[in-house]
C-alpha cells in the first residue's frame, strides 16, 4: 500500500509560517515524495490501539466546535490529508490541539475499513497534537504503538524512535536514533522521486535523504525545549533552505 500524499498548498514566499503550517509543510514534503517514489509501508497489519480514544473534547470554546456525524462522514483522504478540512479545522486553530487530536482518534477507532497505512497516518497526527499540548504519557504511548507497528520500514521506525527519545527526555537514546537515520541507504528510487516532486512542486527545496533526519536534528538542537518548539525549523539545520 503507498503512503497518501499530503496535499497540501505551498504557503507564500517569506509568509510567517504557524506551527500548524509547519506541520502540514513537512507532510507535504515527506508525504509526496513517499507517495512518488512508492516507499509505502505494508498494510496487512492492524494498529495497536492506545488510550483516550474513549474521550471526545466537548469542544471546550467555540472555535474548537464541530459537527460529529459531518467529520465521521469524510473520507480518510479528505480526513487526513486536505487542507482545509478534516481534523486540520480543528487542531490547527491555537488552543483547539486536543480537541482535534480526541477528533483523530474517535474518527480512527469509528472509521471501517482504513488500511494500516492510513491508520499510522491518523496515529502519527494525534501523537504530534498530543505532544504538542503536552500530553506527554498519551503522546509517548502512541509513539510506542508507531514503533511496534513500523516492523516494515526502518527509516520510519527509526525516526518514531527519536520522537519517543525526545518526549523520554533520552538524549543518548535521541542520538542513536539520529545516528541510524542517517546511515539508511538511500533507495534506488528516491532521486526519480525527488525529480518528479520538483516538477509538481517547483517552489519548494527538494526533499533530502534521510527523511525526517532534519527533524530529528532539531530535536537535538533544541533538546530542552517542549516538543512545539523543537519540532519547529527554526530548531533545525539548514532550516533557511527549508
Amino acid at each position: 500500500s503507498q503512503a497518501r500524499l499530503e496535499a497540501l498548498e505551498p504557503q507564500a514566499a517569506g509568509q510567517r509560517e504557524s506551527l500548524a503550517e509547519r506541520r502540514d509543510r513537512a507532510d507535504l514534503m515527506r508525504g509526496g515524495l513517499i507517495l512518488l517514489t512508492l516507499l509505502g509501508t505494508a498494510a496487512c497489519q492492524q494498529v495497536p490501539e492506545v488510550g483516550r480514544e474513549d474521550r471526545v473534547s466537548e469542544a471546550p470554546v467555540p472555535r474548537c466546535a464541530y459537527d460529529r456525524d459531518a467529520m465521521l462522514a469524510l473520507d480518510v483522504e479528505t480526513f487526513n490529508s486536505t487542507p482545509d478540512a478534516g481534523w486540520r479545522l480543528i487542531g490547527n486553530v491555537p488552543g483547539c490541539e486536543l480537541a482535534g487530536a480526541d477528533l483523530l482518534a474517535l474518527y480512527r477507532t469509528s472509521k471501517d475499513g482504513l488500511s494500516a497505512d492510513e491508520e499510522a497516518g491518523l496515529l502519527h497526527h494525534e501523537f504530534q497534537l498530543r505532544a504538542s499540548s503536552g500530553e506527554t504519557d498519551a503522546a509517548i504511548a502512541i509513539a510506542r504503538r508507531l514503533i511496534e507497528f513500523r516492523t516494515d520500514d526502518p527509516p520510519m521506525r527509526t525516526y518514531h524512535e527519536a520522537e519517543l527519545a525526545f518526549m523520554l527526555h533520552d538524549l543518548e537514546a535521541l542520538e542513536v536514533a539520529r545516528d541510524r537515520l542517517a546511515a539508511e541507504p538511500e533507495p534506488d528510487s528516491f532521486r526519480e522521486g525527488v525529480a518528479k516532486f520538483k516538477e509538481k512542486y517547483p517552489d519548494y527545496p527538494q526533499p533530502r535523504w534521510p527523511l525526517n533526519l532534519d527533524v530529528v536534528e532539531g530535536f537535538i538542537n533544541c533538546f530542552d525545549r517542549p516538543y512545539a518548539e523543537a519540532y519547529t525549523f527554526s530548531c533545525r539545520p539548514d532550516q533557511a533552505s527549508e
